[in-house]
């Protein structure tokens, strides 16, 4: 399905206030489960239902290579996206350990890491092998961006028809933070120091430069705002992984499923999907505070308030795990506690 041809369906306001007073009906203090409830409520508008499935659940890890890298951005060199990715297939990796310690399906789809993984348990849909420089040429092209949006949509699509009720997205890209950064300038008119961080734990020394390239690209890029078309944002200062997450953030809102977003690099990819479709953001859930630099602006700029600060900025998904024992928690109070009717008292504020 193309997914530009999907209307975002608004949440069911009805199954909210449903979801409200069975909360308020359990054997506790009104309110007293704070954002829990809020967390309940957001589901149930999802769900179009009180009841929910929170356990058949899958993240969609999107890797690919970064042309920006060769600039010097990162502390790591280009080759880690291709052994992490392995590495994260083997289960080794923070997002592979939490996913399987908190009973989560995971799944890397390479949409553009430079080398071929020799892996049958990865999916293959490469769009090119990395992108280009971004201080010195578009990231990609037009049609590259489309695609990159299109293969996450399909992704999110495929996993929902195959029954999973709940989607987190994460990605794997030496030098994405880079073009993170430099996604979100562009899209909140802003500039290099305003987003840019330490990302893989660079120095301060690195970070100048960081913040340099940065706007360099946007410099060189020379986009109007306000934009006509956010999509040339992508095609110009972003990456192949994080326009497929766009897509998957688009997917799970076209087919009424809820997204984890986890930090960063994900807030670039909503804030992306937020300009491309603003019903989208109905279908986000924010789980943790990301420890990057520009992560209070974006996500101040989406109206979001994450529920976890871990001051982790690990990325690959991992902080969008860390909300799942959250979700089972929630689940197991709805289905296990007594009613204040069961108990035979009412509570009166």
């Amino acid at each position: 399905m193309d997914w530009t041809s999907l209307p975002i369906e608004p949440l069911d306001k009805l199954a909210q206030t449903k979801m409200q007073t069975k909360l308020d009906q359990l054997a506790k203090p009104i309110n007293s489960l704070g954002r829990l409830e809020e967390l309940a409520d957001h589901l149930a508008g999802i769900y179009h239902s009180t009841e929910l499935d929170l356990q058949s659940r899958k993240c969609l890890v999107f890797a690919a290579d970064n042309g920006v890298a060769q600039e010097g951005v990162s502390a790591t060199p280009q080759k880690v996206t291709a052994i992490q990715a392995l590495n994260m297939l083997a289960g080794h990796t923070v997002v592979a350990t939490l996913a399987q310690t908190y009973h989560c399906d995971i799944q890397v789809i390479d949409v553009g890491i430079k080398s071929d993984l020799d892996s049958a348990a990865i999916v293959q849909k490469k769009i090119r092998c990395g992108t280009a420089d971004m201080l010195v040429q578009p990231a990609m092209t037009y049609a590259q961006a489309q695609q990159a949006i299109q293969v996450g949509f399909d992704q999110a699509q495929q996993a929902i028809e195959a029954g999973y009720q709940l989607l987190a997205v994460g990605e794997l890209g030496i030098g994405n933070t880079t073009a993170a950064s430099a996604m979100v300038a562009a899209l909140l008119h802003t500039n290099g120091s305003a987003v840019v961080g330490k990302g893989s734990n660079i120095s301060s020394q690195r970070l100048k430069h960081k913040i340099k390239v940065v706007d360099g690209a946007l410099s060189r890029a020379a986009l109007p705002f306000p934009l006509p078309d956010p999509l040339v944002v992508l095609q110009q200062v972003g990456a192949l992984e994080l326009g497929a997450m766009t897509g998957a953030i688009l997917g799970a809102a076209a087919y009424q499923k809820p997204v984890l977003l986890d930090g960063f690099l994900s807030y670039a990819s909503a804030l992306l999907a937020q300009k491309l479709r603003p019903t989208v953001l109905d279908y986000v859930i924010p789980t943790h505070i990301s420890h990057e630099q520009g992560s209070q602006l974006v996500l101040q700029a989406l109206g979001l308030k994450p529920y976890i600060d871990l001051e982790m900025c690990v990325g690959e998904g991992s902080g969008a795990m860390m909300i799942l024992p959250w979700l089972d928690g929630l689940q197991t109070i709805l289905q296990q506690m007594n009613t204040q009717i069961d108990m035979d008292f009412t509570y009166f504020p």
